[in-house]
């Protein structure tokens, strides 16, 4: 049996307040209420897709939602100048069994 996916169901249901960068009816994304880098945003779907490895999350308008959310919240977080990079959850669904898309930006060392 899968964990919960607390992270996913308080941003979704609204029990966890985060600030919203963009959405549209498919997709959400937001900054990180825990961030690892100075800019780090997350982008999930409003509906449950476990992972990228999920058949659900090759469906074409999802994922034109995805890399949709990814470019609006590059240029909003001014990284889609600066550089950024992209991670995702694809064989941890017992860690976090919805689909996840993180943007964070290049740090310098």
């Amino acid at each position: 049996m899968a964990s919960r996916d607390w992270f996913c169901e308080d941003v979704l249901s609204g029990k966890m307040n985060v600030q919203v960068i963009w959405e549209d009816e498919l997709v959400i994304a937001f900054h990180h209420p825990y961030p690892r880098s100075k800019t780090h945003a997350v982008i999930i779907p409003k509906r449950h897709v476990s992972s990228v490895l999920d058949p659900e999350a090759v469906d074409g308008l999802l994922l034109e939602s995805m890399v949709l959310a990814v470019q609006k919240a590059a240029g909003i977080l001014g990284v889609d100048r600066t550089g950024f990079y992209v991670r995702f959850n694809a064989a941890a669904p017992e860690v976090t069994p919805h689909m996840h898309w993180h943007i964070m930006a290049f740090e310098p060392k």
